[in-house]
Formats: C-alpha cells, structure tokens, sequence
C-alpha cells in the first residue's frame, strides 16, 4: 500500500497549542485598553492568541472581538496560544490577566 502524505505541511504536523484558563482581575474586565495591551504584546509574538470565554472566541489581534466576549472582573477566559514561540507568549499575555491587566 502506497505511503499516504499529509496535506498538511511538517511545520503545521508540527505545531503544537498552549491554552490555559485564567481569571479576569482587572476592576472593569476587558476593556479597550486591556485589549490594547493584549493585542501590542500578541503582535511581538509569531504566535496566534486566541481568546475564549464559553462559546465565545476572541482573536487576540482584534480589540473589537475582546470587547464583545463581556468579560468582567471574575470572569474566568481560556486563553489559546499556537505558534512557535507559544510559551513566552503565553506568559506575556497571561501575565496581563495575572496582575490586573497593569492599567
């Protein structure tokens, strides 16, 4: 029987995804200038940051998206990390939520 290839590339086989659930401390949840800070941190990064408060997923490079999940401060968000540099990333960004977003 004839090896099957994958359509998939060897760097897409071979991407791999962080996610780790963390909790909004920020006084007003997720607001435009936590967005600001998540989206100016996830563009030094290679990875894709994704956003997810139930059913609702955020691209970590859109304010908008961020906004319209309605986190509040307690809200508990998954945060999905995949790219070649996931895990600094991942600390970066979760660090925001960590700390209260720093604003």
């Amino acid at each position: 029987m004839p090896k099957r290839h994958s359509p998939y590339s060897t760097a897409q086989r071979n991407l791999r995804m962080r996610s780790k659930k963390v909790i909004v401390h920020n006084e007003h949840g997720i607001h435009a200038r936590v967005a600001l800070r998540v989206l100016e941190k996830s563009k030094d990064y290679d990875s894709k940051v994704t956003i997810c408060k139930g059913c609702a997923k955020a691209n970590g490079c859109s304010i908008l998206e961020m906004l319209m999940l309605g986190a509040e401060k307690g809200s508990e968000v998954e945060l999905i990390v995949s790219g070649g540099d996931e895990e600094k990333c991942m600390a970066t960004i979760s660090e925001i939520f960590a700390d209260g977003s720093g604003i």
